[in-house]
Formats: C-alpha cells, sequence, structure tokens
C-alpha cells in the first residue's frame, strides 16, 4: 500500500444546498416579462406644421435634420415666427421691470436686436461651416440657424416665470441684468449645440471653425443689448449715442437701483432765542438796516 501523496490538494468539503427561505415558498415571485422594444416614433409629416416643429425642436433635432434636408418643407418661414414671438414675449417681460414705455421698447429692442445679429453673422457661419467640412447648402443652412434661434427663444419662454418674478419684486438693475443675459447664454448655448449637429451631419468634422464662429456671435449679441440701451431702465432718449463696451456699462450700472436716489437733507436749526442785551450796554447797528427799526429796537431795551 502506497503512501499518500503529500502534494496532492485536499479536496474541499461539500457545500449543503439551502433550502429558500420561507416567505420566497409560501410567496413565489412570478417571472417577469421581457422589455417590450421601444415603437419607433413617426416620421415628421413631408410639411410639418408649427406644433411638429415646436415638438421636434425639443424632442427630435435629429429627426428635423434629416427631414430639412429635403426641399419643399415650409420650415423656414415658421421658424422665424417662432422666434419673433419668443423674443417679443421675453422683452415684455423684461420691460415689466422699469414698466411705462419699456414695456413697448424692451421686446422691440430685444427682438431687433437678436435678429439683426443673427443676420450679419450669418455670412461668416457659412463661411466657418465650409471651413469645418460641411457640405450644406445656403437656403439648408439658413432653415437650421433660423430653427435653432427658434429653439434658444423656446427656452427663453421657459425663464420667463422665474424672470417674471423677479421684476416685480427687485430694483436691482445687477441682479436683472445678470438674470436675463443668464437665461440668454442657456439657451444660445442649446441652441448652437443643434447647429453643430447639423453640422457634423453634413460632413463636418473640424470643430475649431465653429467654436470661433460660436464665440464671435454670443459677443455681437451680449454687445447688441448694450447699443441699444435702456432696456431696463428709464430714459428721456429712446436710444443713447455715447458708445460703450458692454462689459465696461455692467461694471457701471450692476449695482445702481431702480428706485430713485433720495438726497439727504441737511438738519434742521432752530432759531436761537434773542435775549435783550444788560442794562447800560448798547446795541451795535448792523449794517443796511433803516433809522426806524434802530429806534423800535432802543425803545425795546431798557436804559439804566
Amino acid at each position: 500500500m502506497n503512501p499518500p501523496d503529500q502534494n496532492t490538494p485536499a479536496m474541499p468539503p461539500p457545500q449543503l444546498e439551502t433550502a429558500p427561505p420561507l416567505e420566497a415558498r409560501l410567496h413565489p415571485t412570478p417571472p417577469q416579462p421581457p422589455p417590450q422594444p421601444l415603437q419607433p416614433e413617426p416620421p415628421l409629416p413631408e410639411k410639418p406644421d408649427t406644433k411638429s416643429l415646436f415638438e421636434a425642436l425639443l424632442r427630435r433635432p435629429h429627426a428635423l435634420m434629416a427631414r430639412l434636408a429635403d426641399g419643399n418643407h415650409g420650415a423656414t418661414g415658421r421658424f422665424v415666427m417662432l422666434t419673433v414671438v419668443s423674443f417679443l414675449l421675453f422683452g415684455v417681460v423684461l420691460g415689466c421691470f422699469a414698466k411705462h414705455q419699456q414695456l413697448w421698447a424692451a421686446p422691440v429692442k430685444i427682438t431687433f436686436g437678436l435678429l439683426f445679429s443673427a443676420v450679419i453673422c450669418f455670412p461668416s457661419l457659412y463661411i466657418f461651416s465650409t471651413l469645418a467640412g460641411a457640405r450644406v447648402s445656403v437656403s439648408q443652412l439658413g432653415t437650421c440657424f433660423a430653427g435653432a434661434l427658434a429653439l434658444a427663444g423656446l427656452l427663453l419662454l421657459g425663464f420667463v416665470p422665474a424672470v417674471w418674478i423677479f421684476a416685480e419684486s427687485t430694483d436691482s438693475f445687477g441682479f436683472m441684468g445678470s438674470l436675463a443675459v443668464g437665461a440668454w447664454i442657456i439657451a444660445v448655448m442649446f441652441a448652437l449645440r443643434f447647429l453643430k449637429s447639423v453640422i457634423s451631419a453634413t460632413g463636418g468634422t473640424q470643430p475649431g471653425p465653429l467654436i470661433i464662429w460660436n464665440t464671435v456671435f454670443l459677443l455681437v449679441t451680449l454687445q447688441m443689448t448694450t447699443s441699444l440701451r435702456p432696456i431696463l431702465g428709464h430714459s428721456d432718449h429712446l436710444l443713447t449715442q455715447e458708445k460703450r463696451f458692454f462689459l465696461q456699462h455692467w461694471g457701471i450700472t450692476f449695482g445702481d437701483s431702480l428706485a430713485p436716489q433720495v438726497d439727504a437733507k441737511p438738519p434742521a436749526t432752530t432759531p436761537e432765542a434773542v435775549t435783550p442785551p444788560p442794562s447800560g450796554t448798547t446795541v451795535p447797528q448792523r449794517g443796511g438796516s433803516s433809522s426806524s427799526d434802530n429806534h423800535r429796537l432802543q425803545a425795546a431795551i431798557p436804559l439804566g
């Protein structure tokens, strides 16, 4: 009989199978059905209406881009209408801060300023898109740019309730200006992301030219709000002729308030009681006093 090999590994002890808990045996879990695959969304209609474009901008940007690639969609005019209405409503809410003429001047200035900024920046958008490698026509890029502005306007409408609350409850130019500019920056970032996806879908591979154009467009819109001032405050003139960089203007007006400044009044002085001089003293005559006044004053003072 051979001795056991010392190098043979020891066998692990057998593991006893544990019975399931009593609760699981009394109430067994029914088998879960397999997850149902998501149903694909129906394609956009050949000529989408305003409601379809509204939902596609927020939920289905890629399907919208595919639809805009085909001609005869009729979406450019609807995008412009959504943009104008959204900017006007946002401007009315900002006009509620100062009220009076700003209720109509602020929405007109904001809508005109942002649309004018888009018009003067569109040629450079086409140039930088071509440099990025996109193969897109001028009309298709114009429609997508109008859609990006409409998306920015819809996002601004989402900020309207919060902006209105502060417009009615605060008088700080710095806070209201920061709130309005912050809302615009957030909205334009989502709009530029949509524009970036359009350029990427049409063959654009270089991100550098589009980043440069995004920076230029944002700076132009911010400077336009300063060039068309006042938008939040009061003024005797509808527009100002003074040239000022927007950062300089923000630094000057950040601490201002809509409430009128009340000048401090000097403390009121009480007239001192005039006591008659003691007996035997003479009363000095003031220059410019009449002789009748001197006689009356001497008659009122007893002489020793």
